[in-house]
């Protein structure tokens, strides 16, 4: 679960490395770098998950980004990295939900292979109050010697922008919008089904490619966590 939370508490012709892009009014080049620091309920330091670009190339008509992120618990002890995507059409970003999921196996399921089947979470280059966004989904299912050990089903579901409000971390000030959604969990292990729902609430500016806060709730609407970008560079 704690797991669960910081990664949610997360999300891509072949160009040079070192050339940057333009797309939605962001600019992204290899090299760049990000970082969430996590926070319990209390405000007490967790963790965090830094972010760098790889590479950033081309493909059809848009501009994808390969990042490699780094999570690190509040002790300093570091997981194995894993490499998410991020696609820029030109008129909406698409997320990689696949990070949260690549955790869990580090931390879990060390010598399964993860074999995404749907895989989207998807931002309108423009953001506005009031604005209804499509749901986001990922599956996956853990295989091991060829034989499935866990299917995952992570779905995100009524996502609305409600308003905006401003958010200050020591990477700035931003005028944010705040968005909600219902988060569903479903995972079966041997056919046995272990089900969570959350509450997610994100606030975003339409020029950054993660959230500038993001805050977790449990189904009684209990905080239970949530992540703060604390560097940009």
């Amino acid at each position: 679960m704690r797991t669960l939370i910081f990664s949610i508490v997360f999300i891509t012709a072949v160009l040079t490395k070192s050339q940057a892009q333009d797309c939605l009014g962001m600019t992204f080049k290899s090299g760049m770098n990000f970082e969430m620091s996590t926070f319990s309920a209390k405000d007490k330091p967790t963790g965090k998950i830094t972010y760098q670009v790889k590479d950033v190339h081309k493909d059809g008509g848009s501009t994808v980004m390969d990042i490699v992120a780094q999570f690190q618990d509040e002790k300093g002890n570091q997981r194995t990295p894993y490499t998410i995507h991020y696609t820029c059409t030109g008129n909406e970003l698409v997320a990689d939900l696949s990070g949260m999921m690549q955790a869990m196996q580090a931390s879990t399921m060390k010598d399964a292979e993860m074999k995404l089947k749907s895989n989207k979470l998807v931002y309108p280059g423009k953001l506005s109050v009031g604005q209804k966004l499509s749901d986001g989904q990922m599956e996956a299912e853990m295989v091991s010697s060829g034989n499935t050990m866990m299917n995952m089903n992570m779905t995100m579901l009524n996502r609305q922008v409600e308003s905006k409000a401003p958010v200050t971390t020591s990477a700035g000030t931003f005028d944010t919008y705040k968005i909600t959604s219902d988060m569903n969990f479903e995972s079966r292990v041997m056919g046995i089904p272990i089900r969570n729902s959350m509450r997610v609430i994100s606030y975003r500016v339409d020029n950054q490619i993660f959230d500038i806060k993001s805050e977790t709730y449990n189904k009684n609407g209990k905080l239970m966590g949530y992540t703060l970008l604390t560097k940009v560079n």
